[in-house]
């Protein structure tokens, strides 16, 4: 055994999301604390994007499929290879490549979203308004044969939802788990997950991530920075907005990719005569341009968001939010931003009015600056590298590694 190497276990490397983005900024971070970090991902779509040498493809099961005894053979015989100290999974999906994760001295599952507790993924009903707030197990058959989730009134989904409670059951024996805030820790400990294994870690923000300053206000406009798919509110948003009177509205921007979401979405919006640019995906650096650019960013989710990494982005650039109170976003907006009830638009509109009074407006800009502090980098490394590593010092590892 290599006392200080961290395998990491991971869906995707890539920039392509919120999982990446994380792993991308802690990954370098663990390394420069003297830890030696090689990843094995079930897609590699940039093998450079987190900044790690040791980077191979092992194509275990997606969130989907059946565990892959191949993929475990070869997963066993790295870990045999590698022979880490701890092992580091991010949405792993495949029971037996968790189970493996387990035979290590320590290891460490990353919850990053709904998927380990809901075969569905999101904990929305596909067919029905509405969020299921059910325990993953009989009530997903009930939601499958009532409501069309997972894959509906077939067997499949009986395969699907046994895969998916492996998947929890095999995150239980966890030495710990990561989630970014509470709001994911209780639903962690509510599908069987024992309270002292759960660790609350908020997402990194890099040093480049923070503007110099508050500044000054910009010209009123909405930021809605995002996967465009209905739970993520982007139809709400486009609709608040209409509720200003015209010649109050601000511009919206939408930094999300073409789809035809986004497509219904802009034309809503020409619909009803909201002016809105479509900015496209953007990369790390282009979003805190637009994020710089817009007064607010809006968070209009109509899901139980896990997290919501732009707005505490939106904090490091010293930008105030706005959004619906859902899932784990109460837990950051306090002081940053104005959150109201999930849905109502009338609300989330006078909220984007009250903001746009520069006095308001500059209170919790300044109040986002403030807050985001508690999420720089540095801090969050260090805390991983003791949750890897109890009872070890990141100096005394540097020390070892170079005597």
């Amino acid at each position: 055994m290599r006392s200080h190497e961290l395998l990491v276990l991971c869906d995707t490397v890539g920039i392509s999301g919120g999982t990446e983005r994380y792993l991308g900024r802690l990954l370098p971070a663990l390394q420069a604390l003297g830890i030696r970090v090689s990843i094995a991902a079930r897609r590699v779509e940039q093998a450079d994007a987190f900044g790690i040498d040791a980077v191979e493809q092992l194509d275990w099961s997606d969130e989907h499929s059946a565990p892959s005894a191949r993929a475990a053979a070869e997963v066993r015989r790295l870990m045999d290879r590698r022979r880490p100290a701890v092992v580091l999974t991010s949405n792993v999906f495949d029971a037996g490549i968790l189970r493996l994760a387990r035979t290590r001295p320590r290891w460490i599952a990353r919850v990053h979203d709904h998927r380990p507790f809901c075969p569905n993924g999101d904990r929305v009903f596909p067919q029905f308004p509405g969020r299921c707030a059910a325990r993953a197990g009989r009530a997903c058959v009930v939601n499958a044969l009532l409501r069309g989730c997972v894959c509906g009134p077939r067997p499949e989904s009986l395969a699907r939802v046994r895969r998916r409670l492996l998947v929890g059951e095999a995150l239980a024996r966890a030495d710990a788990v990561v989630a970014s805030g509470a709001f994911m820790g209780r639903e962690c400990e509510r599908h069987g997950i024992a309270q002292k294994r759960i660790e609350i870690l908020p997402p990194p923000l890099p040093p480049e991530a923070y503007a110099a300053g508050v500044g000054a206000m910009p010209a009123a406009a909405v930021l809605f920075a995002g996967r465009a798919v209905p739970q993520k509110g982007l139809l709400s948003l486009v609709r608040a907005i209409a509720l200003i009177a015209r010649e109050r509205r601000p511009l919206l921007r939408i930094a999300s990719e073409r789809n035809p979401h986004a497509e219904l979405a802009l034309a809503e919006a020409e619909r009803l005569r909201v002016t809105a640019d479509h900015v496209g995906f953007l990369d790390e650096a282009a979003l805190r341009a637009q994020i710089d650019r817009s007064s607010v960013v809006a968070l209009p989710s109509l899901w139980d968001e896990p997290f919501g990494l732009v707005g505490i982005e939106a904090q490091a650039r010293g930008r105030p939010a706005v959004a619906y109170a859902v899932g784990g976003i109460p837990e950051w907006i306090g002081g940053a931003g104005i959150r109201v009830r999930p849905g109502d638009e009338r609300a989330l509109a006078r909220a984007i009015e009250a903001l746009a009074a520069e006095q308001v407006w500059r209170r919790y800009a300044e109040g986002a600056f403030g807050r985001a502090r508690g999420y720089a980098l540095s801090r969050i490394a260090r805390r991983f590298f003791e949750i890897c590593f109890p009872g070890v010092a990141p100096g005394a590892v540097l020390a070892e590694r170079t005597a």
